[in-house]
């Protein structure tokens, strides 16, 4: 297993060690393997989220998409003002 040295301010190394004297974690390395865990995890369900919600648009076929100017997207945004009630 490899090492490595981190530098904490006294607020946060304080906050481990009381982590520690909790007795959830054996030391203060066996806290932040947890942490990174949890974070490694937090960011695969993130991207998994996001390629869930990405992978359909990409996706899509190219007759699917509509030719657009700036004209014709200011119309479509009043509509759906005026649709929903909202004041211009």
């Amino acid at each position: 297993m490899a090492t490595l040295n981190i530098s904490l301010p006294d607020q946060l190394r304080d906050w481990v060690a009381q982590q520690v004297k909790q007795g959830e974690y054996s030391s203060a390395s066996d806290y932040l393997r947890d942490l990174i865990r949890n974070d490694k995890r937090q960011q695969e369900q993130s991207a998994k989220w996001l390629k869930g919600h990405l992978e359909p648009i990409l996706n899509t076929q190219e007759d699917e998409f509509q030719s657009l100017n700036a004209d014709d997207i200011k119309a479509r945004a009043r509509k759906r003002l005026n649709n929903s009630g909202g004041d211009e």
